[in-house]
């Protein structure tokens, strides 16, 4: 596959953004472009399965809110995107179903064969992480031919992660429908429409992570558009670099029991966001020095850590680093959870509350 300007190791960015800021007093600050808190949604129980036909016409349908209008992926202080596009979801006992709305004056499309590059088409993506462990994930692509592209990722691509392009998500359905003329630039169009049933098994990863209330996914969407070269990337969630292969930074997808209309709900976080933002803020830390001395740091006052990250903490945390040169695995214990993030960005929360 292709890395569609995919920043593999962070120092070559890192250098970039620093050399523009004023020294950082925490690891938080220093890194503050990768910890701002991800977009998140509240997905309702659909009332009845969706015809999948791209139409959107369903009282369900309708009843679902859209998400916040994308934005350009490296986030806060680079350009509105030229075309609205936004994002709406539900779910029953069997899907997770996905809607978008691409405007586009000139729809155009080439590709027409089942897994081809369609990155290289104007396009819509999906990027899901069931269980938010930020490795393994799955990566759906559809253009305006509704030709479809899947993956299957061991890890990101910054850790030197495989795809496998062989894996065809199971019993997905899609449809586009088109709001003006497919190539024909004589005319002006309005948009397309993107839907899609994605089954639940299809993205099984365990069976504590499964489609039901109370759960919680990370998931992101990107449209690429190709206004000229390099490309436009307009996404739900901002990662912060041009790069969507960073699970970690992905928006927030959290399961309602209620049905779609009934009523509102708040997200429910799976986990506590200030030990996320600075285990993940260490994770950088420790890229960096890879990246620059050829080495992990190996003890946890090699971080410099200051007030501001160490407040971060729950009282009575604790917290563990496990390094060598060529790996790491950082573990913070609070009094209710335990939250490890290794080399490989796999990050894991436990329970230590006795099962009863």
């Amino acid at each position: 596959m292709e890395n569609r300007r995919i920043i593999k190791g962070l120092a070559a960015l890192m250098a970039a953004m620093l050399c523009t800021q004023a020294p950082a007093q925490s690891l938080i600050r220093k890194y503050e472009r990768w910890l701002t808190t991800p977009r998140s949604y509240v997905a309702y129980r659909a009332t009845a399965k969706p015809v999948i036909d791209g139409h959107l016409t369903e009282a369900d349908w309708q009843k679902a809110v859209w998400t916040e209008d994308f934005e350009d992926i490296s986030g806060e202080g680079f350009a509105k995107p030229k075309y609205l596009t936004r994002a709406k979801m539900m779910w029953d006992d069997d899907c997770l179903y996905i809607a978008a709305e691409l405007e586009e004056p000139d729809i155009k499309a080439t590709l027409t064969r089942h897994d081809d590059i369609i990155y290289r088409d104007n396009d819509f993506e999906v990027f899901i992480d069931p269980d938010d462990d930020c490795e393994s994930y799955y990566e759906i692509e559809l253009n305006a031919f509704n030709t479809l592209f899947e993956l299957l990722l061991n890890r990101p691509y910054r850790n030197e992660g495989n795809f496998f392009d062989q894996w065809d998500c199971p019993g997905i359905k899609t449809a586009v429908y088109i709001d003006g003329t497919l190539n024909n630039s004589k005319d002006k169009d309005r948009a397309w429409t993107v839907e899609m049933a994605i089954p639940k098994n299809a993205v099984k990863t365990s069976f504590e992570h499964l489609l039901k209330a109370g759960n919680c996914w990370r998931i992101n969407f990107s449209r690429v558009e190709w206004l000229s070269k390099p490309e436009e990337n307009w996404v739900w969630s901002a990662t912060g670099a041009i790069n969507m292969h960073m699970p970690e930074r992905w928006g927030y997808l959290y399961f309602s029991g209620k049905t779609v209309g009934e009523g509102q709900e708040e997200v429910i976080w799976p986990h506590d966001m200030n030990v996320y933002r600075l285990m993940w803020a260490m994770y950088y830390a420790q890229v960096e020095a890879k990246e620059k001395n050829g080495r992990y740091l190996q003890r946890i006052a090699d971080f410099g850590l200051g007030d501001a990250d160490k407040a971060l903490l729950p009282g009575g945390s604790q917290m563990r680093l496990e390094a060598t040169d060529t790996m790491f695995k950082i573990t913070v214990n609070t009094q209710s959870d335990s939250y490890s993030l290794d080399y490989n960005s796999r990050f894991v929360k436990k329970s230590l509350k006795s099962k009863q």
